[in-house]
């Protein structure tokens, strides 16, 4: 009777087991379940959390740096202006120009800066910069001053050395305008004693006739003098020794120029025949360069109506013939300023 009692708890008991758990074991197992699903949403949530935040404060600090930018923009109005203009334009070139002349600005700040030169002391208004631009928008050449004080104080030292001193300007001016008249050319006595040639017009970079660095551009001081100066002293040779060839060279320095696939055999027709300017010219040696630069004062002086009836001939002496006109020792002196140069010497055609 006893063993049938038991039999029939123990089943009663088996009837509310699930995998021989109780239900309120299945509850608890339930729980815990729920439990680390939440702890692993909460775990996946945070390193959402923080890897947004992480982005915020990125994006914070890139508009710091922007809003910087935009409040020195709007404290420069010329460089607001520049980039503005430039923004607007639909070519590549002028956009890759600017920011050449942006980076460009940037070198020269910076070696001011290594010089001691502080940007404080640039923006004050009674900074040699700021002269500069005073100078520049009055339309004064600031080159053209510090040549000018050269040359003033290479002729007091001349005149010291000769004990002139005491001259007034006028009268310094006087000898300086005498001894820019040329000489009388010879008569046909003294002609038979040898030949007589046109003298040669050298314009160096020693001179301060320069091209834009690396390139066959001339730089406006050079095209000025080369409207003034020197078409009026080739037509005084003109008329003094009866020529009408202008042989124009160009020459170089021994500095190797960079590696480059040049163009010249491509373009020199178009360049030639006025269909496109010497800047499109590509050169690979400093034959093709002295040609290109030889080139660009060809097409100013061929454009000036004064030498409409002259035969104007580009050539090249590329770094071949020294300042002593002499073959190059190819002594390596490398970037010598004289050595760079446009040779201009004029013959008769017949």
């Amino acid at each position: 009777m006893t063993d049938t009692t038991i039999g029939r708890q123990t089943a009663s008991y088996r009837q509310g087991l699930v995998l021989g758990l109780t239900m309120a074991e299945i509850m608890l197992l339930l729980v815990f379940c729920l439990l680390i699903a939440v702890g692993v949403a909460l775990s996946n949530e945070r390193a959402q959390r923080d890897e947004a935040l992480t982005r915020l404060k990125k994006v914070e600090t890139v508009a710091a740096a922007d809003a910087a930018v935009v409040d020195t923009l709007r404290r420069n109005s010329r460089l607001a202006e520049l980039i503005d203009r430039t923004a607007r334009s639909t070519s590549q070139r002028d956009i890759d120009e600017f920011w050449r002349k942006l980076v460009e600005s940037s070198d020269v700040v910076s070696r001011m800066q290594r010089q001691g030169v502080s940007i404080a002391a640039l923006q004050e208004e009674g900074t040699t910069l700021a002269r500069l631009q005073q100078l520049i928008a009055k339309g004064i050449d600031p080159d053209k001053v510090v040549r000018d004080a050269a040359l003033a104080s290479a002729i007091d030292a001349a005149l010291a050395d000769k004990g002139l001193g005491h001259l007034s300007p006028e009268e310094i001016a006087a000898l300086i305008q005498k001894a820019l008249v040329p000489p009388k050319p010879p008569d046909v006595a003294d002609r038979k004693n040898g030949h007589t040639w046109p003298p040669i017009i050298n314009l160096s970079e020693a001179g301060g006739y320069f091209f834009a660095t690396g390139s066959a551009e001339l730089t406006p001081n050079f095209s000025s003098a080369l409207r003034t100066v020197v078409i009026g002293r080739l037509l005084d040779i003109a008329q003094e020794f009866d020529v009408d060839v202008i042989e124009v060279i160009g020459h170089t320095d021994e500095q190797a120029v960079a590696t480059r696939t040049s163009n010249l055999d491509r373009n020199l027709a178009s360049v030639t025949l006025g269909t496109n300017g010497p800047e499109t010219l590509q050169w690979g040696d400093n034959a093709g360069l002295g040609l290109a630069r030889a080139l660009a004062v060809v097409e100013l002086l061929s454009s000036d109506a004064r030498l409409r009836n002259f035969r104007i001939l580009p050539l090249s002496a590329a770094q071949l013939i020294g300042i002593d006109g002499r073959i190059t020792r190819w002594d390596g002196l490398g970037n010598v300023q004289e050595r760079r140069r446009i040779e201009i010497r004029m013959r008769k055609s017949s």
